[in-house]
Formats: C-alpha cells, sequence, structure tokens
C-alpha cells in the first residue's frame, strides 16, 4: 500500500484584543496554510480571546460560546 502523506499547519499567535480581528487573522492564515500545501489546520485553544489563566476578567466572559 503506497505511503499517504498529510500537510498539516499549526498555528500560536498574539492576541490582537478582540474577537472579530482574530478571526480575520486566522482567516489569513488558513489562506495561507492551504496555498502552502496545508490539508489539516490547527488552533490554538482559545484562540479569539486571552487565555483565561493569565487573565481572569468578567469582562471577557462574553467571548465564550455555548456548546450545542
Amino acid at each position: 500500500m503506497p505511503e499517504r502523506i498529510v500537510r498539516g499547519a499549526l498555528v500560536q499567535t498574539t492576541w490582537t484584543g478582540d474577537k472579530q480581528s482574530m478571526l480575520d487573522k486566522h482567516v489569513q492564515y488558513v489562506g495561507e496554510a492551504a496555498r502552502a500545501g496545508a490539508q489539516v489546520m490547527c488552533f490554538q485553544e482559545l484562540f479569539y480571546g486571552p487565555y483565561f489563566c493569565q487573565i481572569q476578567d468578567p469582562q471577557y466572559y462574553g467571548l465564550t460560546e455555548k456548546n450545542s
């Protein structure tokens, strides 16, 4: 059986300060990774808000999403 290669891309980036700009930033990275041949892309956990272990501030609680 022939070997199958799957290309992956990993992204960890700095927080910009708001959800929409983080989404935009990651969409840009998806495009770059796809053009470079990536078939799978992995983002950092909580990629559009501050990491809760570093910043525990109620103003960011609204960035959470309900689990469906």
